[in-house]
């Protein structure tokens, strides 16, 4: 029988390794800004030189997070801590890398003609926080740094170009992704069959033509004149893609076309699995349901918990790469 393991390295005053936990919770999913991570310490944790009932752990701490089998370990969550209740049982809420970005000060900025890429660096500038850009250079032309924070600047990208950013953690490294899409770089692909490594599933099968998608398309031209519109059903799931230097007509088109594409047969929803294979969001993920549709899909969501009910991950699959 497989054992659980988990290793927690906390680095503030001093660093702090401890190898058990009551639970853990982690919450990664590419639509939003923020990946979080629950962790619940046993009762009996005795803190080396701490005085009385005080932590020697505090908010801003870097905390590292690897579960796994049999001391097969791997990392899980690289972040900070945001919050500690420090009742028995001690309870620790963490944030990935944007905990920092929420805190850090942008500088107010306008540019006459500029790209995606340059804006980033700029935003970046002394945290040094590394950046993959997912698609190439996106040009922005006009644009002006307004927010106060670098974390809202990014949520106002997303809300005015459909710009996502959020981190992922490669090679026990957490990088900032920003981008329309899906990275291609350092995907794991792993398969999981009902009735093998497939626990439960919550799906639901579609044809192309049932499925509802509304696609809004925005578009900046070379004198910075915006154009947006949307295509598709009025009550369908919402896909914001970015053009820059498209026409009215050109953009519908594009729009049309993206429409196309989104609009596929296949199945959407979530499944629960064993704690490996391990995946996380933007990893590929190869699904034999128990009705034997197949596919492949890209992961938009993952939760994984670890503690007294065993290790699972809950896998909210995205974009169909492949429907069988």
């Amino acid at each position: 029988m497989l054992r659980l393991s988990s290793e927690v390295e906390i680095q503030g005053s001093k660093t702090w390794i401890f190898h058990e936990l009551a639970s853990c919770s982690i919450i990664e999913d590419v639509a939003t800004l923020t990946d979080t991570c629950e962790l619940l310490l046993p009762k009996k944790v005795k803190w080396e030189g701490a005085e009385g009932f005080s932590l020697p752990i505090k908010r801003g701490d870097k905390i590292i997070v690897k579960l796994g089998y049999d001391d097969n370990l791997k990392t899980r969550f690289v972040g900070y801590i945001r919050t500690i209740d420090n009742k028995n049982p001690v309870k620790i809420l963490c944030e990935d890398g944007m905990f920092l970005l929420k805190t850090t000060q942008t500088k107010k900025k306008g540019y006459k003609n500029t790209t995606l890429k340059q804006v980033i660096t700029d935003l970046l500038e002394g945290t040094g926080i590394q950046v993959q850009l997912v698609d190439e250079d996106i040009e922005l032309r006009h644009y002006r740094i307004l927010k106060d924070t670098v974390a809202e600047e990014l949520n106002e990208m997303k809300s005015t170009y459909g710009l996502r950013a959020y981190f992922r953690t490669v090679n026990d490294v957490s990088k900032l992704y920003v981008g329309l899409g899906y990275p291609f770089d350092d995907r794991r692909n792993e398969s999981f069959i009902y009735g093998k490594n497939l626990i439960s599933e919550d799906f639901v099968y579609r044809i192309a033509e049932d499925v509802k998608i509304k696609v809004k398309a925005i578009s900046i031209d070379s004198k910075n004149k915006r154009f947006e519109l949307e295509v598709g059903d009025k009550d369908g799931e919402v896909y914001t893609i970015f053009h820059d230097n498209l026409t009215p007509e050109g953009l519908r088109l594009f729009a049309e076309s993206e429409l196309k594409r989104f609009k596929t047969t296949g199945f959407k929803g979530s499944f629960e699995t064993f704690g490996e294979p391990f995946v996380s969001k933007c990893d590929i993920t190869r699904v034999e349901a128990s009705d034997n549709n197949k596919g492949n899909f890209l992961n938009k969501k993952v939760e994984t918990s670890s503690g007294m009910n065993g290790f699972r991950q809950k896998i909210e699959i995205g974009q169909p790469l492949k429907v069988e």
